[in-house]
């Protein structure tokens, strides 16, 4: 209400034909800058060094033109009213001044971050391999095709050409020609063709041979499932492109998609250890991407942990839950999208983990001094995209002194150390920052981080039709993500 009150009496003290931009009462200074048809106004005690308030006015006078970019009116500034006020908090924090510059404050304001830029490089690279995979397998197809295509068509053109000679010249033709006109294993092309009657004494020489078409195919030449070859040697090469295209199409595309969803949270001691259980929740998802194709899918699993507790979704049978089946119960039409399966576990056990961390804070006369120790325990575990944050505020000028394994850096309030991937090869690392702040203030600090194998011995055996019985391709995906909190 203060600020409205003062800014309500700044209407009625300027002055349009003054020349000073500054204007004084009992309390407070008014230092204003006129921008277009609007005033941009800074409201400041007497006390202040009214140099330094020219100079943030003048600073937040390009921080306003930046955002707006437009000849400034009401209506361009309340549309850009929350880039202007993100902005002006970068300049001004706790009523002081910040020491900061327009690139940095448009660098704060755009939120640039190293790790969305790290995922968004990693999401694209892998639908750069899937195109490339793609294209590949269609330049393979395309090829296959074409050289059935061909065969084809030369086949066609050598059974022409033997029916065309075979009338020209019958009634020169004697038994032995007859038989070398029926076909013969060195001539698989000619097996089709015209049978052309045996010459016999009865026929005088104005007589022609009688033509037999013996059975044979009666439309185009079609891709077929491959028959047991009477020769060795002469399987047909459309046949094989038929098989060779449907087992490719086969693996390329699984009707049925699963995923294993796990999510890790504890609380840590700042010397180390579990303060508290670590819980592990997890889902059992499936996606049927194919219904009509598919139908009803069901799924063995491997035998239960016996540390998990399992909930089944209510259109699945328990009973069959029991003999680790999953199945639909009977009246239920699909099989339920999402997650089917959930599972829990607690335990207070520090080896659960797959890492462990300390941190060493040592008070200085600036501040403090923090060496965080990251070690992997589990050797045959591999993290990735592990991120350590600790909150640390602008004011107490943190620094990085030194890291041993990944990046680190100060951003957004905080000091981040980021590890692309952690396994057996690097074993852990050392963080070490200094910082004007008391430890509390510190505290507690995140741990963030992926992997690929699942806590839950959940495996899945068999997917099938539960109508058919009859086994279904599926693609499984597990992914566990670790939240963990250092001194909370």
């Amino acid at each position: 209400m203060r600020v409205e009150g003062l800014l309500g009496a700044f209407h009625k003290l300027v002055d349009a034909g003054r020349d000073h931009t500054f204007i004084e009462t009992e309390t407070v200074r008014y230092v204003y800058q006129p921008m277009d048809t609007l005033y941009l106004v800074l409201v400041t005690n007497k006390a202040s060094n009214i140099l330094e308030d020219r100079e943030t006015l003048r600073l937040l006078g390009c921080v306003v033109q930046n955002c707006c970019s437009t000849r400034l009116t009401e209506e361009v500034v309340l549309k850009n009213a929350l880039d202007i006020v993100f902005a002006f908090d970068e300049v001004v924090s706790f009523g002081h001044r910040e020491s900061t510059t327009i690139s940095q404050i448009k660098a704060c304001t755009e939120m640039d971050s190293h790790e969305e830029k790290l995922h968004q490089m990693i999401q694209q690279s892998k639908v750069n391999e899937a195109n490339e995979l793609a294209m590949k397998k269609q330049k393979e197809l395309s090829k296959q095709h074409q050289a059935a295509r061909k065969y084809a068509s030369s086949a066609f053109a050598a059974a022409g050409a033997f029916g065309s000679d075979s009338v020209a010249s019958a009634p020169a033709r004697n038994a032995g020609d007859d038989v070398a006109a029926k076909g013969s294993p060195s001539h698989p092309a000619m097996a089709s063709a015209p049978e052309i009657a045996a010459w016999t004494p009865s026929m005088s020489s104005d007589t022609q041979a009688t033509i037999v078409v013996t059975s044979g195919p009666r439309k185009s030449m079609v891709l077929k499932k491959k028959k047991p070859a009477i020769h060795a040697g002469l399987d047909e090469p459309e046949t094989i492109l038929a098989e060779s295209a449907t087992q490719e199409s086969a693996a390329l595309l699984s009707p049925v998609r699963i995923g294993i969803k796990e999510r890790i949270v504890a609380d840590l001691a700042m010397e180390g250890g579990l303060t508290s259980e670590a819980t592990c929740s997890g889902t059992f998802e499936v996606t049927v991407l194919d219904p009509a194709q598919v139908g009803l899918v069901g799924f063995k699993l491997s035998p239960s942990g016996q540390d998990f507790k399992y909930r089944v979704h209510p259109s699945l049978c328990k009973a069959s839950f029991a003999q680790h089946i999953l199945e639909v119960q009977d009246g239920v039409s699909a099989f339920p999208s999402g997650g089917c399966l959930r599972w829990q576990m607690k335990t207070r056990d520090d080896n659960f983990l797959p890492v462990t961390m300390a941190c060493w804070p040592t008070p200085s006369g600036d501040g403090t001094e923090m060496v965080i120790d990251l070690e992997l325990t589990d050797l045959s575990a591999t993290l990735e995209n592990v991120t350590i944050c600790f909150p640390v505020s602008n004011n107490a000028r943190p620094n990085v002194e030194r890291v041993s394994l990944g990046e680190a850096a100060y951003k957004d309030g905080k000091v981040i150390w980021f590890v692309p991937v952690l396994d057996s090869s690097e074993g852990g690392g050392t963080l070490r920052f200094t910082a004007s702040d008391d430890v509390a203030s510190m505290l507690p600090a995140t741990f963030e981080a992926a992997q690929s194998i699942a806590k839950c011995p959940t495996e899945i055996m068999e997917c099938y039709s539960q109508d058919s019985k009859e086994p279904v391709k599926f693609a499984c995906e597990k992914r566990v993500t670790y939240e963990l909190k250092i001194g909370a």
